[in-house]
């Protein structure tokens, strides 16, 4: 079972990493939540500070009800959120992004990574993958413009041994608008 997460990991990275070339803006926005007004982004309280990544720093991809995004700064820092609908519908409501969730409809993530831009090393803090992780992400607006959401998380650090013995980083506050 842990192998088949660390896979299902590495293709959620893979994908991120292949749908972070591609991005819209649609000009339209709002939300009612804290954010920018317009324009996708990502926001949240990472780790005890402010993160906020927008505009081009921001990427991602929504489609068949399936979503994934990354938002990233320019001080090594990255937010990344996935979520899967195996029915291919993604409606407004909370869903449970950890390894504890049982429900059959939805899977997903939500990720913090630290690069150390002196070394080039990074240290990823995922809900997915470890026990006492965990997270949700709440889906607010959805329609053929923008997606719009809330998230919060407790990621664990997983390391390249698979072992989830690392330190631990709250995310919370979290917000963000994907403009398709």
């Amino acid at each position: 079972m842990k192998t088949i997460k660390h896979f299902s990991f590495a293709i959620v990275l893979a994908l991120t990493t292949i749908l972070s070339s591609c991005s819209s803006d649609s000009g339209s926005g709002g939300g009612g939540f804290s954010g920018p007004a317009t324009g996708s982004f990502v926001k949240a309280n990472a780790a005890g500070s402010s993160f906020l990544s927008e505009g081009s720093f921001t990427t991602g991809g929504f489609n068949s009800g399936n979503l994934v995004m990354q938002g990233t700064t320019m001080t090594g820092k990255s937010v990344q959120i996935q979520l899967y609908a195996v029915d291919g519908t993604l409606e407004t409501g909370t869903y449970n992004v950890n390894s504890t969730n049982t429900d059959d409809t939805h899977v997903g993530s939500l990720t913090f990574v630290e690069v150390n831009t002196s070394t080039l090393s990074a240290v990823a803090y995922s809900s997915m993958n470890c026990d006492n992780a965990n997270g949700t992400i709440t889906i607010t607006f959805v329609d053929a413009t923008k997606i719009e959401g809330t998230f919060s998380f407790v990621g664990k650090e997983v390391k390249e041994d698979e072992t989830c013995n690392g330190g631990t980083k709250n995310v919370s506050n979290g917000s963000f608008r994907l403009e398709l």
